[in-house]
């Protein structure tokens, strides 16, 4: 058995040196769902929404505590780091902020044991009129692993947890905008 766990060691070492400077295939996890209400509506809300209030502990991934940001999170080029309810946090930067149709953001700089596998995640959502006047909305996450051995966790433990609290997010958000039960921001929202 230690000839196994030595041979191990010494493979994911190995993949770990090698893969010092290439880059890996990313795994990806969206989720989507359908709204009655309008484009507008749902992205005004769903944009600034504080992270505390929609990530739940799940599983071994940790809930959201709070956020550094102080006004809404909505313009292009905004940073914020992102505390967790064990502890550990992580950076976001908001990419890019499509009025009522998308927005884009990366997630780096972990101090939890994703540091050891991924350089960063791109999160982008989507907001799209169907032809039945709802609106389709789409949240992906790329996961962009540091080496061969990370993308191969990820993919396989990973990838399958991260599904449940992202559907649990966004259902949340949907919930409450379709029954106008809306959360309160103690923060004003955008101005779009």
């Amino acid at each position: 058995m230690r000839i196994v766990t030595l041979l191990s060691l010494i493979i994911m070492a190995t993949t770990f040196v090698k893969a010092q400077g290439k880059n890996y295939p990313e795994t990806v996890v969206s989720v989507d769902i359908e709204s009655t209400l309008s484009p507008k509506e749902t992205f005004e809300y769903i944009v600034p929404i504080p992270l505390e209030h929609i990530f739940q502990p799940y599983k071994n991934i940790p809930g959201i505590d709070s956020t550094s940001n102080k006004e809404p999170w909505y313009r292009s080029g905004m940073r914020r780091t992102v505390y967790f309810d064990d502890g550990t946090s992580s950076e976001e930067t908001l990419l890019s902020v499509t009025p009522h149709t998308g927005f884009t953001y990366k997630v780096n700089g972990f101090t939890n044991s994703l540091k050891g596998l991924i350089k960063q995640i791109n999160g982008s959502w989507t907001f799209t009129e169907t032809e039945v006047g709802k609106i389709h909305i789409r949240w992906t996450y790329q996961f962009v692993p540091k080496n061969f051995f990370a993308r191969l966790l990820i993919h396989t433990i990973v990838k399958k947890r991260m599904k449940t609290p992202m559907t649990n997010a966004l259902t949340k958000m949907k919930d409450e905008l379709e029954s106008g039960n809306l959360y309160r921001y103690e923060r004003s929202v955008g101005n779009w």
